[in-house]
């Protein structure tokens, strides 16, 4: 695994994509103070998840991206990407080629990219944490920070060097792990108090479950007994009702057949009253003999009125004196008119012309009176007694044929009415049987309702069974289906009463809301629930315990021997460097265990609790010189003990790269030489990337990239390879 290629794009001076390929173990960045070296460092801090804008020397986000010049204007965007090569598969992912990016936008959007795939930064830290870099940065010396090594607390020596060891992985996981265990404990905490919140409702609702229960029992075996008193009771209603249907058959049919005989009785009766009223002789001779009887009575009348006048003349004188009036006037119209009326009667034609003269004298002797103003009328006594006899004979002769036709007339009557006496014997004789046939009827109909009324009776019953049926709140789809074998009584009162017992029982026992047994169900689910989650939460916290105890020994373990691996480094390198004398690093613990009673009064008063920690300290001892303490060096002292730190860190766990931003600068020329043989030998264990300005180190460099800032601001790239920077440093 090594470092092939730094891309970077609008981040700082490198306005333009500017890309830097390190095929050698050993790369020297130089260039000019202000070029944009440093911002090649601060590329590689950034794309590798640094957050401090202090550490990138800026303020805000947008002042990583170019912000233009006169003759180029600012990016919306920067960027920078580190490729590594992964063929020895030393990184954990599945690619040759490893690619870690990052862009920043100017609204402060800041995205992290593996392989062109977004990711989190989480997912960033973790990865660089897998290959030997962390948070520290423990690879990258910045301008100026030599001797921070020198200058950090011992918590921050021991911080460094765990994390160049590579146990910032197992740190990862460790704190992974605490944070779950607190969360685990503080979910046991919440679970445990919902179990023992639970708990009681719990009982109770037990125990109304319980009665929910014994009132399902009972009102399933209710159901199930009105299902059978219901269905049972339908049943002996639907029997009976058959039973009467075949007890009204016979008397409905034979009722009918009564009917149909009285109706075939009245058609006859009908048919002879027919006969007897509709006889078209009986009729006609009823006819006859009423005008017979009617004109004997005209003639009878007119006989008596001709004698009568007869008698009248007879007794009248002969002539008669008076005075013309009006009356008489009227008396001789009305004569003449009744003269005329009987001529019309008259048929024979002699007499009709006697007539005729007879009313011309009269007309005259009339028209004379009137001229005279009085009449003397001579009463011809004789002449009009003989015209009345006449007449009176001529009526009786009338008479006698009317007597006659009417003897005859009645004698054909009689004979009629015999045969209609007959008809009214008949009658009579159907009329009985009529009755016979209704009083046989009338018996059949008191037994059809006698029938009729013990139905009536089933009806009533049927009606208050489906009443009660409605008012349970039944259909007769619920009591549908096949009834439960072992339910059966000999009658349904007995099943009637047990099914009050039931309904006493369920009102004893009182409404049980569903809502409630269906809250109890789910309370001991989730009971049951939490009991389980409460065991999962403890074998996961002993898990983890097991875990962090694991972690700390392989932390424990690994410290103590990268640290004394990195001690021996520390005081080879120390010699080398200073030409003899020594360095020690000793671990010491700072700080003492807190007893409950400080840790409470800490906790209450919200102040931070500092745990007892092991940290590092450093003994030098310079060849020649009575010096144990780091703030008795001198800056190139201080500067050439760090440098000895740095590569014993870097010796026994090398990082995939290691960047050095002008560590060198406080060295002379002697010092120079040493420092560059070391870095000739450390490079045979990890890349090294080098800005520097001294001339021994670019010597180290097998390429040289020169960083170079024109008029427009931009940083600008150039390469040389390692004949033309021995040419380039020799001058």
């Amino acid at each position: 695994m090594k470092l092939k290629r730094l891309e970077l794009s609008g981040f700082k001076s490198f306005a333009r994509t500017t890309v830097l390929e390190f095929p050698v173990s050993t790369t020297a960045i130089v260039g000019p103070n202000g070029s944009g070296k440093s911002n090649v460092s601060e590329g590689i801090r950034w794309v590798l998840g640094e957050q401090s804008m202090k550490s990138l020397r800026g303020k805000r986000g947008e002042d990583l991206i170019w912000n233009g010049s006169p003759t180029l204007p600012r990016m919306g965007k920067g960027q920078v990407t580190l490729i590594f090569d992964n063929k020895d598969g030393k990184i954990s992912l599945d690619f040759d080629e490893v690619s870690i990016g990052r862009k920043i936008f100017r609204d402060g959007i800041n995205e992290y990219y593996l392989n062109d795939s977004q990711v989190r930064l989480k997912d960033v830290v973790e990865l660089i944490a897998r290959m030997g870099l962390g948070e520290i940065k423990h690879n990258m010396i910045g301008q100026g920070e030599v001797d921070r090594i020198l200058l950090s607390t011992p918590r921050e020596r021991r911080e460094l060097i765990e994390e160049a060891i590579g146990l910032k992985v197992y740190q990862i996981k460790k704190a992974e792990a605490e944070r779950k265990l607190g969360a685990s404990k503080e979910n046991l905490k919440d679970v445990e108090s919902l179990i023992r919140e639970l708990t009681p409702h719990l009982k109770f609702l037990k125990e109304q479950a319980k009665k929910a229960e014994s009132r399902q029992l009972v009102s399933r075996e209710l159901n199930a007994l009105q299902k059978y008193y219901f269905q049972k009771g339908f049943e002996e209603m639907s029997s009976l009702f058959k039973k009467f249907e075949a007890e009204r058959s016979p008397y409905e049919k034979k009722i009918k057949a009564i009917e149909e005989e009285i109706q075939e009785m009245f058609q006859k009766i009908r048919s002879l009253e027919g006969k007897s009223k509709d006889n078209e002789e009986v009729r006609e001779l009823r006819s006859r003999i009423s005008q017979l009887e009617k004109e004997e009575r005209d003639l009878s009348r007119d006989l008596g009125r001709i004698e009568g006048r007869i008698e009248a003349e007879k007794a009248k004188p002969k002539t008669v004196t008076r005075i013309i009036d009006l009356g008489y006037v009227k008396e001789a119209v009305l004569r003449f008119i009744v003269f005329l009326e009987e001529s019309e009667k008259d048929n024979e034609l002699e007499s009709l012309r006697r007539r005729v003269a007879n009313l011309k004298d009269n007309i005259g002797r009339f028209l004379k009176d009137l001229e005279k103003g009085s009449v003397e009328e001579e009463r011809k006594i004789e002449s009009e007694i003989e015209e009345l006899s006449a007449r009176e004979q001529k009526l009786q002769g009338e008479m006698e044929k009317i007597s006659q036709g009417l003897l005859s007339a009645k004698d054909a009557l009689y004979g009629k009415e015999r045969d209609y006496a007959s008809l009214q014997q008949e009658l009579r004789q159907s009329d009985k049987l009529i009755r016979d046939k209704e009083e046989e009827k009338t018996m059949l109909r008191e037994s059809l309702n006698r029938t009729a009324f013990e139905e009536e009776k089933v009806m009533l019953k049927q009606e208050e069974l489906e009443k009660e049926l409605v008012f349970l709140g039944l259909t007769h789809e619920d009591i549908g289906g096949e009834l439960d074998p072992a339910i059966s009584y000999e009658n349904l009162q007995e099943a009637r009463r047990r099914i009050e017992r039931l309904r006493a029982r369920l009102e004893e026992i009182g409404g049980i809301d569903e809502s409630v047994v269906k809250e109890y169900q789910e309370t001991e689910a989730r009971y049951t629930f939490l009991q389980k989650e409460n065991e999962d939460i403890k074998k996961a916290i002993d898990s983890t315990e097991e875990l962090l105890e694991t972690l700390e020994k392989t932390l424990k373990e690994n410290f103590h021997e990268g640290f004394s691996k990195i001690r021996d480094e520390f005081h080879n390198y120390f010699r080398v460097i200073f030409g003899g004398g020594g360095a020690k690093l000793k671990l010491v613990e700072y700080g003492r265990k807190k007893s409950a009673e400080e840790l409470q009064e800490l906790e209450e008063l919200g102040e931070e609790i500092e745990e007892p920690y092991e940290g590092i300290d450093i003994e030098v001892d310079l060849p020649k010189k009575r010096i144990k303490s780091l703030a008795m060096l001198s800056g190139g002292e201080r500067s050439l003990c760090s440098i000895a730190f740095l590569f014993a860190v870097t010796a026994v766990n090398p990082p995939p790269f290691l960047f050095l931003d002008e560590t060198d600068a406080a060295l002379d020329e002697a010092n120079s030489k040493r420092y560059a043989e070391i870095l000739r030998e450390l490079s045979k264990k990890t890349q090294l990337i080098i800005v520097t300005h001294n001339r021994e180190t670019m010597r180290v460099a097998g390429v040289l990239y020169g960083i170079t800032m024109g008029d427009d601001a931009v940083s600008k790239l150039l390469s040389l390879k390692l004949e033309e920077a021995e040419v380039y440093t020799n001058r």
